[in-house]
Formats: C-alpha cells, sequence, structure tokens
C-alpha cells in the first residue's frame, strides 16, 4: 500500500477507533442510566443534549476542522509561523465565543424547554450549558493536533473526555435515583457530568498542544507579521460553510427535539400524554439514534482524516494522490457502514434486551440502523467536496434532506409514531447523500466504480446478515444474559462471514488486509 493510503487509513484508524470507543461508552452509561431511571429521564436528558450539540456546533464545529486544513496547508509549505498563528487566532475566538454561547444558554432555558413542551426540562438544559466554558477551546486543541497528523493524541482526548463523563454519569445517576431526587434532577446530574470529562480532556491534551507548539517554534525565528484579522478572516472563509455542513445533523435531531413529543399527542393520531410522548421520545434517540451514532463516529474520523489529507494533496498538485485517498475513503466507510447497519437492523431485539431489559422500541433500532449507511456516505461525501472548495454544495443538499425529514415527521409521526421519525430520517439522508455522491463523480473526474467500492461489500454484509439471522434462531427469551450471549455470538460469526464474503468476491486486496489489526497477522506475505 502506497504511503498515501498508509497516512489516510493510520489517521482515520486512530480517529475512528477513539470516536468508536467513546461512542460505546455512551451507550455504556446509558443503559444503567436508562435501567435506573427509565426512559422519562432519558427524554430530558436527550432535550438538553440536543440544544446543547446545536449550540456547540454554531460555536465550535467548522472552526477546528477549518484550523487543521489550514495548518496542514502551512506546514507544507514550511510557513510554520502562520501555523502557530492559526491555533492561537482559533483558540482565541472559540474561547469568547463559548462564553457567549453559554450565557445563551443558561439564560434562555426556560424558553427552550417551553418550545420543546415540557418545562421540566430546563433545569437539565442549565446544567449542560457550563460546558460551553470549556469544549470550545478543547476543539481548538484537537483542530491544531489534527493539523499536524497528531490523530491519536486528539482521539485519546475524546476517550478521555467520555469515561471521566460516563463514569460521573453513573455514580451520579445511582446516587440521584437512591435519594428519590426527582427526573429533572436526575437528568441534571447526567448533564452537568459533561463539564467533568471536559475539564479532564482539556488538562490531558494540553500537554500534547504544548509540546508540538514547542518543537514547532523552534522551526521559525520570528511570529508572523499578519494582522490577527486577516488570519481570523482566512479561518471564517473556511469554517462557515463547514460549520453549516456540521450543523445539518443537530438541526436533524432538533427537528425531532420541537416536533416528535407534540406530535405524538396530536389527538387524531396516537394520541399520547405528554408523560407518554416524553417517554417515546426518549426511546427514540436514547436506544434506536444512539445506537447508529457508534458507525457514524467512524465515518466522522474518516472525514477528519480526509480534509486535511486531501488539502495537503490538493496543495502539492498530486492528481495521484488525491484520487487515491478520495477512493480509500468511500472503500472504509463501505467496510463499515454495511456490515453494521445490517447487523444492527437484524439484532434489534436482542441488543434491545441486552442494554435495555425490553423489546420497546426495537422496530424502531431496526428502522434506523439504515442510517448508518447513508449518514456516513453524506458525511464523506461532504468532507470530499469541501476539501476540493466546493464549500456550499454539499450544504444544499443536506437541507434537502432536512427539509424531506421535516415534512415526513409532519406526516408520518403522528400515525405511526417514533417509528415514523425513523424512517423519515433515514430518507432526509438517501436524498442528501444520492445528491452528494453524484457531485463527488462529476467534479472529481474519477471512475468510482459502484462495483468496487458498494455493491461487493454490500453483497458480503447480506450474507453476514443472512448468517446473523439463523443464530438469531436460538431461543433466548427475555433473559439479558443469553440475549447478550447471543449478540456475542451473532457478532464474531457475522464479522467472519463479511471478511470470507469479501475476500472471496475479492472486495478487499492483500495490501489493504495487512493494514488492518488482528487481521494482518493472518495474512502471508509473498
Amino acid at each position: 500500500m502506497s504511503s498515501a493510503k498508509k497516512g489516510l487509513v493510520s489517521g482515520a484508524l486512530a480517529l475512528g477507533i477513539a470516536g468508536l470507543v467513546s461512542k460505546i461508552l455512551g451507550v455504556a452509561y446509558q443503559v444503567p442510566f436508562q435501567n435506573w431511571a427509565g426512559d422519562y429521564t432519558m427524554a430530558l436528558y436527550s432535550y438538553a443534549y440536543t440544544i446543547y450539540v446545536v449550540m456547540l456546533y454554531i460555536t465550535t464545529a467548522g472552526i477546528p476542522l477549518a484550523m487543521s486544513k489550514l495548518i496542514s496547508e502551512r506546514n507544507i509549505v514550511r510557513d510554520y509561523a502562520g501555523a502557530d498563528q492559526l491555533y492561537s487566532v482559533g483558540a482565541r475566538y472559540l474561547s469568547v465565543a463559548g462564553l457567549f454561547t453559554f450565557a445563551i444558554m443558561f439564560g434562555a432555558a426556560d424558553v427552550i424547554a417551553w418550545l420543546i413542551g415540557n418545562p421540566e426540562a430546563d433545569t437539565p438544559i442549565r446544567a449542560l450549558s457550563f460546558s460551553l466554558l470549556v469544549v470550545p477551546l478543547l476543539a481548538a486543541m484537537r483542530g491544531y493536533l489534527q493539523g499536524h497528523q497528531a490523530m491519536a493524541a486528539s482521539g485519546n482526548s475524546q476517550v478521555v473526555e467520555q469515561l471521566l463523563r460516563s463514569v460521573f454519569i453513573i455514580g451520579g445517576v445511582f446516587l440521584a435515583v437512591h435519594v428519590g431526587w426527582s427526573s429533572e434532577w436526575v437528568a441534571s446530574v447526567a448533564t452537568f457530568s459533561a463539564l467533568i470529562g471536559a475539564l479532564a480532556s482539556l488538562i490531558f491534551i494540553a500537554r500534547h498542544v504544548l509540546a508540538y507548539r514547542r518543537e514547532n517554534r523552534k522551526r521559525f525565528s520570528a511570529p508572523s507579521n499578519e494582522p490577527r484579522k486577516v488570519v481570523f478572516r482566512r479561518i471564517l472563509k473556511v469554517a462557515i460553510p463547514i460549520t453549516l455542513t456540521s450543523i445539518v445533523l443537530p438541526l436533524s435531531q432538533l427537528v425531532d427535539n420541537f416536533t416528535v413529543t407534540r406530535l405524538l399527542q396530536i389527538d387524531f393520531g396516537v394520541n399520547l400524554s405528554l408523560e407518554e410522548a416524553t417517554a417515546q421520545y426518549g426511546i427514540l434517540t436514547a436506544r434506536a439514534f444512539k445506537l447508529v451514532a457508534m458507525p457514524l463516529a467512524l465515518a466522522t474520523a474518516v472525514g477528519l482524516s480526509l480534509m486535511p489529507a486531501i488539502s495537503e494533496a490538493l496543495a502539492a498538485r498530486n492528481n495521484t494522490l488525491f484520487a487515491e485517498r478520495v477512493k480509500m475513503s468511500f472503500r472504509l466507510t463501505s467496510f463499515f457502514a454495511f456490515p453494521t447497519a445490517i447487523g444492527i437492523y437484524v439484532l434489534a431485539d436482542p441488543i434491545n434486551i441486552t442494554l435495555f431489559e425490553n423489546t420497546q422500541g426495537s422496530d424502531t433500532i431496526a428502522l434506523a440502523a439504515f442510517m448508518a449507511i447513508f449518514s456516513s456516505y453524506e458525511l464523506v461525501t461532504t468532507y470530499i467536496l469541501q476539501a476540493m472548495g466546493f464549500m456550499y454544495r454539499p450544504i444544499r443538499y443536506m437541507f434537502v434532506g432536512l427539509i424531506v425529514k421535516f415534512g415526513l415527521n409532519l406526516v408520518l409521526v403522528p400515525f405511526w409514531g417514533i417509528n415514523g421519525a425513523a424512517i423519515a430520517s433515514v430518507v432526509g439522508y438517501i436524498v442528501s447523500s444520492i445528491l452528494n455522491f453524484l457531485a463527488v463523480r462529476k467534479l472529481t473526474g474519477l471512475r468510482l466504480s459502484a462495483r468496487f467500492l458498494f455493491a461487493k461489500p454490500l453483497v458480503s454484509a447480506v450474507v453476514m446478515g443472512a448468517a446473523v439471522w439463523v443464530v438469531t434462531l436460538i431461543p433466548a427469551g427475555d433473559s439479558r444474559l443469553l440475549n447478550l450471549l447471543l449478540v456475542l455470538l451473532a457478532g464474531g460469526i457475522g464479522a467472519g462471514a463479511f471478511g470470507a464474503m469479501l475476500i472471496l468476491l475479492k472486495g478487499i486486496s492483500k495490501d489493504e488486509m495487512k493494514r488492518l489489526p488482528l487481521v494482518k497477522k493472518f495474512v502471508r506475505s509473498e
């Protein structure tokens, strides 16, 4: 495998593993949280977290990725002083913006809770707002390290953040529930734990940033004399479209936040009470969408590695390197999106029982599983287009998908409940991902073989799904332990079946297998 592919694969792998571990920890803490506090409290937590993510994305989403892209370009031309100044300007902006968004989220909590339709959401929203004082600066540090291709340190900081946050959520929720606190305050304890995780991650990553800056400053004799306003405008030029792109996913969740609970209470529809509708929203977000978020973490990792990698190839005017990196990003996405989606679809019942004690929402989980495929491709193709300089084209397509989702929510949720919301999300992502892919194929001029990039991984995943379905015929009843063992057995058999079919169909090369952990030891060298 060429060094170009190795760089992208290793960077994506580092962030992918860290992102996946973070998502697994995110699901892990939600299991005892839901078991102890119930779906209603989980919904209060989800209400607050969706608002927080939107505020965070408005503040930070584009800046760190823009910093990584611009710093990577500065390093290519050996403008190390310029790279250092980019970090300094970006970090200052994010720190101030975090303070501003904290004030808005904390002060407007009552209004936001009213818009959601549940006044008990205000205290969890306020408790979570304190994280905005820390996380923006943390994001700037991650962007700086990613610009230097230090993906492992950036990824490890995510794991530290999620680990500490999960520990404090589990401990705090356990104590709050057993003391007898209300759902509102139990959810607030959980949301406040985000601040603890962010502070721990900030301390962890700061030493890496200081070390890189110390080493980087040895490479230039004087700081850049470019005006800070000019540097800031350059960052914003790249960051604004990235922010608009990144915020589409949180806005999609915000659509559910402000519509699902109210639509479930419509008289001529399913006509649920406020408490029932809130619990159903908790099932949708904390069960279905949370499981789908794991494969999306891998797509995000591919995208974060892809943006500076493609920018580097374009800055060097290396078309061969550019083509390799684009095709590799599609292949990496295919390798995890198809098997993960089909695996969740087939194993929805046993996974639900294992994690959440019952099968409520299993149909919703199965339907939402297909989001893993189309949301992953949407994200990766967006990063490709924006790295090429087509900043606003994918944004238009993503908003088209968002409008489709909103319209389908209004039509489907009153009659099909949260299943309708899951279908609406999947269809929205199908629309935007197809539009993005067609744009990539047209604008790059590359010959993107659907058979090689998509068909072979898809066929392998379907065969894997059949093998996993056979395993689900083993009776496990309502036992969480037996269902856990069934999921583990099915996962092992499914992974083996997917890999075997991929090799039989020649959907993966020997060089690619040598780059995969646990697999490379079984590949013979010629």
